[in-house]
């Protein structure tokens, strides 16, 4: 039982580099449970407006929570029936709040959403007025004169205008992708549908308008409304002393023209809660949401009585998410979506093709389809669809909690293993460089260990997860057990280890993949719907992963059994194809920078493998190959519906559309990501720590990069394979720094693993 020893050591600084405390939960129930298993494709669209007409009410309540909704976390939900009234009749989702700022600046909020694009907007909302309100400190000065002022256009009587305009356009303008402030409204006055906000979230601190922004045009003009002091009431037991004229506000949704299409509805209250929650004794914070809420709901009785909820159609929503109570995980805020012949069910969308999720950006393509009104290329969301679902709030108070413990889990546990992989390389290079040979007992299960996470990761999700600390263990000890796993496959020859953990993995990725990836959308190395960078198919992490895993699991595979090496190299061809398929299937999530750096990496090493050997027009062929693979899958995505298109597939719609400036655009942003990646994440690194190792294993000890290689002909190949391929990852992805460090996993600790081997003959 010697080798067990290892383990045990790993486990103890495991868990110093990687474990720190976190709070106790509730353990929420199986998300297999909760949520509907058909795909987000699958989904039904919000149906189109009717050829009489349909409206668009929009009620803003912002930081408004899941837990305010949910019957299973309040004693007196039914206090508000017409919450549930419109829960029962609707769909419910959670919308992920990113901007191209803060998400937790409503002003960059309600921009985005009126964009449809991640956009920028601080210090503009106190810039909002009526055309003919009088501006503080202006000298009697009218709304409409400074608006005409600033932008050479003049404001109709009972128009509402942003004079932040050009400063919000500015702001914007140093993005690396389109968007443009105000298109949802620009897009609406182009087709003659007129647009009306009312309501504000002033405090005693300063005008709260950002309202405006989600229904004005590209110039800052809504065509109707009322944003002033006037839908404000006086009230002594409020914090602040103002709060929202609910009375005021029915009147002026009454009085709005005929014509109007889109109605932006402020209810501020909670937001004014929220400005003054550190100054306000909790248990008062309390009593004062739940009259708020109360109040609320009232007036949503009266308001979903002002349109026809046969044909029109109701958004309720939480721009900017609750800090309140303090310490509450609320990384998403609740969407509600009634009328228009609506089924009960969770929302979803193209954009996340997640059961219960989708994006702010989602919101104006959705009201744009509604009214049968193209979405333009700059608007980075998708409409959004139902998914028919019974126990709406159980299930995405589920997805909620589960989404912040691996939101919280992943900075924690990922640092404390790429510390411990920098730690591994520094003592790995140490023994080879001293000729250490017999430390080799004490470090094969370390190095076996950096194979072993990964794969520990993925199946993570499939055991209860109540709590951080929780989380942890049974990261160890899944862990733990494939190294025990490893050192037994591996008793006969230190193949047998690589083998299993390589070729394990692989299966593993690729049946996750193929099964709608449930593991890998909760994974800790997998993508975070939070963060929001990616929501479906194979992540950056784990496309290196797979790379690296099924490379030189295969040629191993092929060292070890050279008898069956013909028939190997057939079986490993195929299965290089199958990756490839799974990494740039459309259907799947397309990956197409992971079908780039995989294609690479298998198709040098198969050519390797088959004796051919590299030339100018050898690596042209190579090259051609990957080209046509790529176009390939892009007919295919090309071809299938605007909103089932790949993430990979709209940017080259955008490209034929714009031509070579969209090209240049995509590769400005991508260049900029990785800029930026690499300067912060800890990744890069890595990724420089395993190039210095390899490069170092080249030269020093004189003759051991010789000794493998002669030692290993096959997986020396692989090797060669996945390096290449790494380097692919940098150049063709987002956050190519992180692929090309997960490729290099499978790389560097074998190394080692062998020449400590070698060295002990």
């Amino acid at each position: 039982m010697k080798f067990l020893r290892g383990p045990a050591i790993y486990l103890l600084i495991f868990a110093l580099t990687a474990i720190f405390p976190g709070k106790i939960a509730a353990a929420p129930p199986a998300l297999s449970e909760a949520l509907p298993t058909a795909r987000a494709e699958a989904g039904q669209p919000i149906p189109p407006a009717s050829s009489a007409g349909g409206k668009v009410l929009m009620i803003v309540i912002d930081r408004l929570t899941l837990a305010d909704l949910s019957p299973a976390t309040r004693a007196n939900f039914d206090r508000l029936p017409n919450f549930r009234r419109l829960m029962e009749q609707g769909a419910l989702g959670l919308m992920n709040c990113n901007t191209a700022g803060s998400a937790g600046n409503p002003e960059n909020t309600y921009a985005t959403i009126g964009a449809g694009a991640h956009v920028l907007a601080p210090g503009t909302s106190a810039l909002g007025f009526n055309a003919g309100e009088i501006l503080p400190g202006g000298a009697g000065r009218q709304a409409a004169e400074e608006y005409r002022s600033r932008t050479g256009k003049n404001a109709p009587r009972g128009a509402v205008v942003h004079l932040g305009i050009a400063r919000i356009r500015e702001q914007n303008a140093g993005l690396p992708y389109p968007a443009r402030p105000g298109a949802l409204g620009t897009v609406l006055r182009k087709a003659g549908r007129k647009t009306a906000v009312l309501g504000n979230a002033d405090t005693p601190l300063g005008p709260r308008r950002q309202a405006v922004s989600i229904a004005m045009d590209e110039n800052g003009l809504v065509d109707y409304g009322n944003v002033g002091a006037g839908l404000l009431t006086k009230d002594s037991e409020f914090p602040g002393g103002l709060r929202t004229n609910y009375a005021g506000l029915l009147r002026e949704m009454a009085g709005l023209p005929g014509d109007t299409a889109l109605t932006v509805v402020e209810v501020g209250d909670l937001s004014r809660l929220e400005d003054f929650k550190e100054d306000v004794l909790k248990n008062v914070l309390s009593v004062k949401r739940e009259e708020i809420l109360r109040e609320i709901d009232f007036f949503l009785g009266q308001a979903s009585r002002c349109i026809d909820l046969k044909k029109d159609l109701l958004l309720i929503v939480s721009p900017t998410r609750s800090t309140m109570p303090p310490g509450e995980e609320n990384y998403l805020s609740p969407v509600l979506v009634a009328g228009a012949g609506l089924s009960p069910g969770l929302l979803s969308s193209p954009s996340t093709k997640r059961p219960g999720l989708i994006l702010n950006t989602d919101l104006a393509p959705t009201i744009l389809r509604f009214f049968r009104l193209s979405v333009p290329g700059h608007m980075l969301g998708q409409p959004v669809q139902v998914l028919t679902a019974a126990n709406q709030p159980a299930a995405l108070s589920a997805l909620q909690k589960q989404l912040a413990l691996t939101y919280t889990a992943r900075p924690c546990l990922q640092k404390g293993y790429l510390i411990y992989q920098l730690a591994l390389l520094v003592a790995g290079l140490g023994c080879v460089f001293r000729g250490h040979s017999r430390a080799l007992p004490v470090l094969r299960p370390f190095l076996l260990a950096m194979l072993a996470v990964p794969p520990a990761y993925l199946l993570l999700p499939l055991l209860p997860q109540p709590s951080l600390a929780v989380l942890t263990l049974e990261l160890i000890s899944l862990t733990a057990g494939l190294i025990f796993l490893a050192l037994a496959a591996g008793r006969r020859s230190p193949l047998g280890s690589l083998i299993y953990l390589g070729l394990l993995t692989a299966g593993l990725i690729v049946a996750d993949a193929l099964l709608g990836s449930p593991l890998q959308k909760t994974s800790l190395m997998g993508y975070d719907p939070i963060i929001g960078a990616r929501f479906y198919g194979i992540g950056n992490e784990y496309m290196g992963v797979l790379t690296g895993s099924l490379t030189v699991g295969g040629t191993a595979a092929l060292t070890l059994f050279p008898r069956f090496r013909r028939a190997g190299v057939i079986t490993l061809g195929l299965l290089f194809l199958l990756a490839v398929y799974v990494l740039g299937n459309p259907r799947l999530g397309a990956n197409m920078g992971g079908v780039i750096a995989a294609s690479t990496a298998f198709l040098t090493t198969f050519l390797l493998l088959c004796g051919i050997r590299f030339s100018f027009k050898t690596v042209s062929c190579l090259a051609g190959v990957v080209i046509f693979l790529v176009a390939g899958l892009f007919l295919i995505d090309l071809q299938r519906a605007p909103e089932a298109q790949s993430h990979f597939g709209r940017n080259a719609a955008i490209v034929m559309s714009g031509g070579w400036p969209e090209v240049v655009d995509i590769i400005k942003r991508k260049s900029e990501i990785n800029i930026k990646l690499f300067k912060y994440t800890i990744w890069s690194r890595i990724f420089l720590a395993s190039l210095s190792s390899l490069a170092l294993l080249f030269y020093r000890p004189v003759g051991v990069m010789a000794g493998v290689k002669r030692a290993f002909p096959d997986l020396y190949k692989g090797f060669l394979g996945v390096v290449l391929g790494s380097i692919a990852a940098l150049l063709f992805n987002d956050s190519g720094i992180v692929a090309a460090a997960t490729t290099l996993i499978f790389v560097v600790s074998p190394l080692i693993y062998l020449i400590l081997t070698e060295q002990c003959k």
